[in-house]
């Protein structure tokens, strides 16, 4: 047990069934563990639901997020029919050098932080999370595609747009089923790798001359790629599920405009597969945090 953590308080803040299983592990290694907005909480030494966020982390030298972590406003979502916004009460409650732990933080949070001295740590991006996270990401799009077409993944034109984790796990899952897919991406290594795994590939930058042929097609590219012009361009009835992390990566009004059914699809782990979900991070964060504590 790292000496660090078996002498710090830990506050958890929001979340759903995945960060109660964060608790739950985080009370084996923790001091003491507090939550708010977090429900149900069970009766457990040491864990202590608390009645504000002011309570919540007071003295706590960590304080875990949920891995959306707040919205452009401050606002952390909740599993209680409380409000969490990261305002001054926030700011002023916590502990010196106290660590912020979620998955990823709006810009002017970060730079609050750093102007308190507050440290943040942002993990949706590592490796031993973000890859895990992939399956239950990729299971989930697919599930969407079955509820919202009226034909089988098998021989259906899907095209996916970059190819990093989530692309590569979806990839793999839409060829396994039998659907005939095609990526767009800008690193040629990565369109070679698509291509071994059995899928056609064109540049991202070629992208307009290709949509008019997809079925399905699936966003995993944090940047607006999916523009008017390229919309124009595909028939109506199209599908979008966009997987990239918000805004997303499509003109949302513009895909309205051309009959274009566009779906921002966040935190699909935690609706589709939330005991999986919980496990990945219940598993991985102590570690990351005790890393995190000793630099």
């Amino acid at each position: 047990m790292n000496n660090a953590l078996a002498q710090s308080g830990v506050a958890i803040l929001g979340g759903d069934q995945r960060q109660l299983m964060v608790a739950e592990t985080m009370l084996e290694r923790a001091a003491w563990v507090k939550t708010f907005g977090l429900a149900p909480v069970p009766a457990r030494p040491r864990l202590y639901p608390a009645r504000s966020i002011k309570e919540a982390v007071a003295d706590a030298r960590v304080i875990i997020l949920p891995i959306s972590g707040a919205d452009g406003k401050g606002m952390v979502k909740t599993s209680e029919p409380v409000e969490i916004r990261l305002g001054d009460e926030f700011w002023d409650a916590l502990a010196e050098r106290a660590l912020i732990i979620t998955g990823s933080f709006p810009r002017f949070l970060k730079e609050k932080a750093v102007q308190l001295g507050i440290r943040v740590f942002e993990y949706a991006e590592c490796d031993a999370i973000a890859i895990p996270n992939a399956v239950p990401t990729a299971e989930g799009a697919i599930q969407l595609m079955m509820e919202k077409t009226a034909f089988t993944v098998q021989d259906a034109r899907c095209l996916i747009l970059g190819y990093g984790r989530v692309a590569q796990a979806l990839a793999a899952r839409l060829v396994a089923w039998g659907a005939k897919v095609e990526v767009a991406a800008r690193n040629p290594a990565q369109l070679a790798k698509a291509e071994e795994l059995g899928c056609t590939t064109i540049a991202l930058s070629a992208l307009a001359e290709h949509v008019a042929s997809a079925e399905v097609i699936f966003n995993t590219v944090p940047a607006l790629v999916v523009t008017e012009e390229i919309l124009s361009r595909m028939k109506p009835g199209t599908l979008i599920i966009d997987l990239a992390s918000a805004p997303g990566g499509v003109d949302f009004p513009a895909a309205e405009k051309y009959q274009i059914t566009a779906l921002l699809a966040l935190g699909l782990p935690g609706k589709v597969a939330p005991l999986t979900a919980g496990r990945i991070l219940a598993a991985q964060l102590p570690g990351l945090i005790e890393q995190a504590l000793s630099e």
